[in-house]
């Protein structure tokens, strides 16, 4: 399996105006071209303004499935253009519902896990001046998600994502999402997430306080 990175893009934390007020977030991140290192915790150029809820190593790097993009210029009747979601790589032909928590890809030179989905947060919403656009995120399961670097190493957009090693628990990012946010209370469905050794630690524990 392969997957496109159609951009590639980095930011550092800035202050812009919102309709509902001044936001200082590294949100707004822009496409780049040239080849661009990715370290165990980040894209050279690329930052975290709230280092508390983003970054890390097991958020090293934000991905989002460029065919949502579609989903959601036909709900809100607009053109979102790369990179309207924040995300570090928009990956072309991927999904949370074929993605597994742990699947390793070959990225460029670098090599890269998934950990566990992107949490959907205000940003996005005031960001955009769209209310209901993190819950419809959440609704639709469509959050992106999030990988941890086991190889640093140069990717460029255009780069193809491959992938090296399926997990074999098979837990995918959707199922993960209909825990975290339908399915909340379900042990069965936990205990079998939290098994999961490359699951991110942050979630796990989580998950395990609702235990």
């Amino acid at each position: 399996m392969s997957f496109k990175v159609l951009s590639l893009n980095v930011g550092r934390p800035e202050n812009y105006s919102t309709d509902k007020g001044e936001l200082r977030s590294a949100y707004r991140k822009q496409p780049v071209t040239e080849p661009v290192y990715l370290s165990s915790l980040n894209f050279s150029g690329d930052e975290q303004a709230d280092k508390k809820h983003h970054g890390g190593v097991d958020q090293a790097v934000c991905l989002y499935p460029a065919n949502h993009y579609r989903h959601f210029e036909k709900e809100y009747g607009m053109t979102f253009p790369y990179p309207s979601f924040g995300e570090n790589i928009t990956v072309e032909g991927i999904h949370e519902c074929d993605t597994h928590i742990g699947d390793v890809f070959t990225l460029g030179e670098a090599e890269v896990q998934v950990t566990k989905p992107r949490k959907p947060c205000y940003i996005i919403a005031r960001t955009h001046g769209i209310d209901d656009f993190p819950a419809r995120l959440t609704k639709t399961g469509f959050t992106g998600f999030y990988l941890r670097v086991l190889k640093e190493g140069n990717v460029s957009q255009g780069d193809v994502m491959r992938l090296k090693h399926a997990d074999p628990a098979g837990l995918t990012v959707a199922d993960v999402n209909d825990v975290k946010f339908n399915d909340r209370n379900n042990k069965e469905k936990i205990n079998r997430i939290i098994r999961v050794e490359a699951l991110a630690e942050d979630l796990r524990q989580s998950l395990l306080r609702r235990l």
